[in-house]
């Protein structure tokens, strides 16, 4: 099967970034876990972060509907507990410390298809994804940019 072109770029991306610390960020929906089962070394940030997690601070995060309170804990207690390597980028929802953030960015038709297909709150896709590029303006971290298609 031909890569996708968006894998083709990230991936691109990465080798070219590969001494340096990077997460790649998008809402949900956005194709995270099926780009990062392509990219070798890459980690889940969910994987690195729930773990860690009471079962307080878990049942928090993860209720609904999302609303910019619980995306502010998730990414304070992500901040605080997952570490970003060189050469091992972290795919997740919040822009952790790092060296370059590559952020998925996707329509708001593609987004609405695809939360359609998963069940997801497509309202909720639009919060967290409002809430990302906000953290992303607000870094002073380097960014790139990678349409999802």
């Amino acid at each position: 099967m031909t890569p996708s072109p968006s894998l083709t770029r990230l991936q691109e991306i990465l080798e070219a970034n590969r001494t340096k610390r990077v997460v790649v960020v998008g809402t949900t929906c956005t194709g995270k876990s099926t780009l990062l089962r392509d990219i070798a070394g890459a980690k889940d940030m969910d994987d690195l972060v729930f773990p860690q997690l009471t079962e307080e601070e878990r049942e928090y995060v993860c209720q609904t509907p999302w609303t910019p309170e619980i995306g502010q804990t998730m990414t304070r207690l992500a901040r605080e507990r997952v570490r970003v390597e060189s050469g091992r980028p972290v795919f997740g929802t919040v822009v952790l410390d790092s060296d370059l953030i590559v952020h998925l960015r996707i329509s708001d038709a593609l987004l609405r298809e695809r939360t359609q297909m998963r069940g997801a709150d497509f309202a909720d896709a639009k919060r967290m994804q409002e809430q990302i590029e906000r953290e992303i303006a607000q870094s002073k971290t380097p960014s790139i940019v990678l349409d999802v298609a």
